[in-house]
Order: C-alpha cells, then sequence, then structure tokens
C-alpha cells in the first residue's frame, strides 16, 4: 500500500483497522489474558 498516495481519512482507517487486527491477536494468543493461555514448554 502506496502511503503517499493515501487521504488522511484512508490512512486513519487503515491504523484503527490495524490496531483492531492486532487486539484480536492478542486476545487470541493469549496475552491479553495470561490465564487463558496455554501452557508452553518454555515457561513463559
Amino acid at each position: 500500500m502506496d502511503l503517499e498516495k493515501m487521504s488522511t481519512k484512508e490512512f486513519v482507517d487503515k491504523i484503527k483497522d490495524d490496531q483492531l487486527k492486532d487486539e484480536k491477536n492478542k486476545e487470541h494468543q493469549g496475552y491479553g489474558h495470561p490465564e487463558k493461555r496455554l501452557p508452553s514448554k518454555q515457561g513463559i
């Protein structure tokens, strides 16, 4: 995606969308709720 040709609104929409995806990924991976994470062999 070419940031130079993007309007401000498009840019803001993209950032919000990226943040939403990031939030969902964190929840899915358990970073938002450590008790929901699967136990790992590394003991993080």
